[in-house]
C-alpha cells in the first residue's frame, strides 16, 4: 500500500484514521511513525499478528479485535508525546497510597 498524501490540517480533538495494510510490517511502521502514542485499534484474524501488535505497537492503550478502551476500570494514558503516566483504572489509586513495609518480631 502506498502511503497517503496528506495536506496540512489543524485539528483539535480525536482523530480516527482507518487504513488497510498489505503486510504487518507496513501496519507497524505506520502505527509507530509519529511520536504520539495514545490509543491504537487493530483488527486481524491472525494470532501471529495479534502477538506482534501487542509487542510492537508503541501506544499507551491498544485494543485488538474489539472496541474495549472506554471502560471505567481501564487505565487511560499515552506514551511519547501523548503524555506520561495513566489515570483511571486500578493504577490511578497508586498516587493516593502510601506503601509501607513493617517487619516485627516479638
Amino acid at each position: 500500500m502506498r502511503p497517503a498524501t496528506w495536506g496540512v490540517i489543524r485539528q483539535f480533538g480525536p482523530v480516527a484514521v482507518i487504513n488497510r495494510f498489505d503486510t504487518t510490517n507496513a501496519a507497524l511502521q505506520e502505527a509507530n511513525r509519529l511520536a504520539f502514542g495514545l490509543a491504537s485499534y487493530a483488527f486481524t484474524t491472525s494470532s501471529e499478528t495479534v502477538t506482534r501488535l501487542q509487542n510492537e505497537v508503541r501506544a499507551g492503550m491498544l485494543t485488538i479485535n474489539h472496541l474495549g478502551l472506554a471502560l471505567p476500570e481501564v487505565p487511560f494514558g499515552g506514551i511519547g508525546d501523548s503524555g506520561i503516566g495513566t489515570e483511571g483504572g486500578s493504577d490511578a489509586i497508586e498516587a493516593y497510597l502510601d506503601t509501607r513495609f513493617v517487619s516485627r518480631m516479638d
